[in-house]
């Protein structure tokens, strides 16, 4: 059983395609491959990573903070998949990594503040690097080309392979992206139970455990209204957490929602066509997944099932959506306004579900 509050939250926010800054990819060295966002799925336009400093203090989720779709982010399990995939970018002490985020609208907006933990899953709100980053005009696609320069002196020393660093990048909305990297020009560390020293002080360890006390039942009860895969419960824990303590939750859901006419270069993504006017025809109930309108009937169009060509989805679902010139079935350049995002919660029990890297714990990372 899903939460009402997951329902009123899905429903704020069903006008958005990529309504943040999204990180789509990052490039160090020549031939290395590029490093993805963590967890953030780049071609679901409902999904983005929200790092809120806010909400890491409050030990709602670990550096990385959420994506909109699975929660808290699990750096150390999504950094080992990327090394597992071949999906980690090789950078060196000085060297520039070109990173790319995706804009949308106003809330996706630069400039862009770039950090690095070398020790890549250790610390919080505080402790990173601060990095220095030239950032480009946004390109004709909302593109933002960021220019991220690596310290002179870095040593990374995370993950199985004792050479990795997360980086994250983030707007003053708080939208953004980790991404991790890996240093070629260091000796690997050789990481075990035996050589990863705690992070945390005493005090802050016994505090945090309190914390998580009671959060406990609020936890217990998001996993017990959750939906059945991973990303249902990690979404559904913070939204029980969030509701005992509102004052955690740091998302400005009004954000979410402020693109809800038409992205004349979004692309449009799983996108359902309502009540569209397909030229002289009216293109009832046509619904519009990833850029094919299937079942429109037109008044005067003799292909009931039309291929939507360059629809721009301004938002997802596409309510209202005008689609002019359509001929023998085809709406080409239909503008699809009113989209769909889903839930904007993030998960943060470290003992629950698959979006979490026991940050309480953070001494015992996955190695």
């Amino acid at each position: 059983m899903f939460s009402l509050r997951r329902t009123i939250t899905a429903s704020a926010i069903l006008a958005v395609a990529h309504g943040q800054g999204v990180l789509l990819q990052a490039q160090g060295s020549n031939n290395a491959p590029a490093s993805l966002g963590l967890q953030v799925n780049s071609n679901d336009t409902s999904d983005a990573n929200f790092i809120s400093t806010a909400e890491i203090t409050a030990n709602v989720v670990n550096e990385c903070g959420r994506t909109l779709q699975a929660g808290n982010i699990d750096i150390g399990a999504n950094t080992e998949d990327a090394i597992a995939n071949n999906q980690i970018t090789s950078v060196t002490q000085g060297s520039d990594v070109a990173v790319t985020m995706s804009q949308v609208n106003a809330a996706g907006a630069g400039p862009y503040t770039c950090d690095m933990d070398q020790t890549s899953n250790t610390l919080g709100a505080d402790g990173q690097t601060k990095l220095a980053v030239n950032e480009a005009d946004p390109d004709n696609n909302g593109n933002i080309k960021l220019t991220v320069t690596m310290p002179a002196n870095m040593t990374c020393t995370g993950a199985s392979t004792g050479n990795i660093c997360t980086i994250r990048c983030f707007n003053d909305n708080s939208f953004g992206g980790c991404f991790s990297v890996q240093q070629t020009d260091t000796t690997p560390g050789q990481n075990s139970a035996n050589t990863i020293t705690t992070a945390a002080k005493l005090d802050a360890i016994l505090s945090q455990v309190q914390q998580d006390k009671v959060d406990l039942p609020a936890a217990i009860q998001g996993i017990a209204t959750s939906g059945p895969s991973e990303a249902d419960k990690g979404v559904s824990v913070v939204e029980s957490i969030q509701a005992a303590d509102p004052a955690t939750n740091a998302l400005d859901e009004s954000l979410l929602a402020d693109n809800t006419g038409n992205a004349t270069n979004a692309n449009a993504g799983t996108a359902n066509a309502g009540t569209a006017n397909a030229g002289n025809g009216n293109a009832g109930n046509g619904k519009a997944g990833k850029g094919k309108a299937g079942k429109a009937n037109a008044g005067n169009a003799n292909n009931g099932n039309a291929n939507a060509n360059n629809a721009n989805a301004g938002n997802g679902n596409a309510n209202n959506a005008n689609a002019g010139n359509a001929n023998n079935g085809n709406a080409n350049n239909a503008n699809a306004g009113n989209g769909n995002n889903g839930n904007n919660n993030g998960n943060r029990f470290g003992g629950f579900g698959k979006g979490n890297n026991n940050k309480r714990l953070r001494w015992v990372q996955r190695i």
